[in-house]
């Protein structure tokens, strides 16, 4: 999809690019026009709340990022229009270093709350993050389309290493592709739907540190008094796959 003049227009508005280099920051906006980040910088998003779009995405990654750094923002209310386009946050052809996204809402979008799949990521971190569909929600998209039976999806896809650490999932079905290489979970996974039995899953327990494992998902080597504290648990079957939405 080419970006109209109009969402340009809105990036170049709201950001305060530092000289050289230095971070584009975003903060302290309410606005209910679809926004896209798509230079080599690193993004900063500090209480961004975006709602009330129809037939695109509330926020569009797109083009070589060098980082994305969301904290406090809401991506809400979307919904779809002739195009068929409903995602709070999405990817398009998208190769980002980094993405973290810390106490963040996706929700209430009538397609999916976020989709990172048409891209290439490093780590992406999700931390203390609302993936959720409210049940008023839910029933008007069940209302408007009477055949759906299903609710928004949250699909993750060319992802080195994934971390889902204590998050919130409500009336939405996550989906790991086997191209996401590493997932390290904390918290409730029940709604996890794994692609591929072989995706490499780690599930931590209460205040384990995600740093503490490699890239590879092997843990870090520890001295034999930090081994002795908590080992960490590797294994895929804490994995739960949930049926096929």
């Amino acid at each position: 999809m080419r970006v109209s003049l109009a969402v340009k227009c809105l990036t170049a508005a709201l950001c305060f690019a530092l000289p050289a280099a230095a971070a584009i920051t975003i903060k302290d906006r309410t606005i209910n026009q679809p926004l896209v980040l798509d230079q080599n910088e690193d993004y900063y998003l500090h209480k961004v709340y975006i709602s009330g779009i129809t037939d695109l995405a509330a926020l569009t990654l797109t083009g070589k990022i060098n980082s994305v750094n969301l904290s406090h923002c809401i991506f809400s209310n979307i919904w779809a229009g002739p195009n068929g386009k409903a995602t709070a946050t999405e990817a398009q052809g998208a190769i980002v270093g980094s993405f973290v996204a810390t106490d963040t809402a996706f929700e209430d979008a009538q397609h999916q709350l976020l989709c990172l799949r048409e891209g290439a990521f490093g780590t992406v971190t999700f931390q203390r993050c609302k993936f959720r569909t409210t049940d008023s929600f839910l029933k008007k998209i069940y209302a408007n389309d009477p055949w759906r039976s299903t609710p928004p999806t949250t699909e993750f896809a060319n992802i080195e290493r994934l971390e889902l650490l204590d998050n919130e999932y409500v009336n939405t079905v996550l989906i790991v592709h086997p191209s996401v290489k590493v997932v390290i979970f904390r918290g409730d996974i029940s709604n996890l739907r794994l692609e591929s039995p072989s995706t490499h899953v780690i599930r931590l327990e209460k205040d384990q540190d995600p740093s503490m494992i490699n890239m590879d998902g092997t843990a870090v080597a520890q001295t034999p008094a930090e081994a002795d504290a908590q080992p960490v648990n590797s294994s895929e079957e804490d994995a739960q796959t949930s049926p096929t939405p």
